[in-house]
């Protein structure tokens, strides 16, 4: 998917670096205001390393898309085929992650990259599309629910001392 000054590809190896700094620093930006430095660096240590990060670029199952805006890296999704678990049924993948810079909220990056992460969850035979959010992060909320995502379930998620509520949202493709 491009045009002038978007392009979206998919991830090999090499770009294993750039996922990992993208996903430490959006996570850090948008949820240290809520939680302490210390839980923050323990999950970030624990979640965002670059050597994770290549290993799941070599899981079967596993896609990374990584969107750019004038040739500069600014975001990128995480697809999961077949994730355990849910109270969903029929052929269910999972966008683990759609990140994005602060520099690059309004600039439609975030759409095409959730209309590609749609496009190859059909194209690869999945019947839904499912997602996690914070329930108190209503940016992101705003913005799935715009693009026709649904909530299904609830979820706990434990970020050190803080016990935190998601929201499980899905949609049909």
């Amino acid at each position: 998917m491009e045009n002038k000054s978007m392009s979206i590809l998919p991830c090999v190896w090499k770009h294993y670096a750039v996922l990992a700094e993208i996903g430490a620093t959006t996570f850090y930006d948008t949820f240290r205001p809520h939680n302490t430095e210390d839980d923050m660096q323990q999950y970030l240590a624990a979640t965002y390393t670059p050597d994770l990060v290549k290993a799941n670029l070599g899981k079967e199952g596993i896609h990374y898309f990584l969107g750019y805006l004038n040739g500069s890296d600014q975001g990128y999704v995480k697809l999961i085929e077949n994730p355990i678990g849910l109270n969903l049924t029929g052929r269910v993948m999972e966008l683990e992650k759609i990140y994005l810079r602060a520099t690059a909220q309004g600039s439609g990056l975030a759409t095409a990259l959730m209309q590609l992460a749609m496009e190859k969850s059909k194209s690869l035979g999945f019947e839904k599309l499912y997602l996690g959010v914070w329930q108190e992060n209503e940016r992101a909320l705003a913005f799935y629910k715009k693009m026709g995502f649904e909530v299904f379930d609830t979820r706990k998620f434990q970020l050190g001392g803080r016990l935190c509520e998601d929201y499980l949202l899905y949609i049909r493709l």
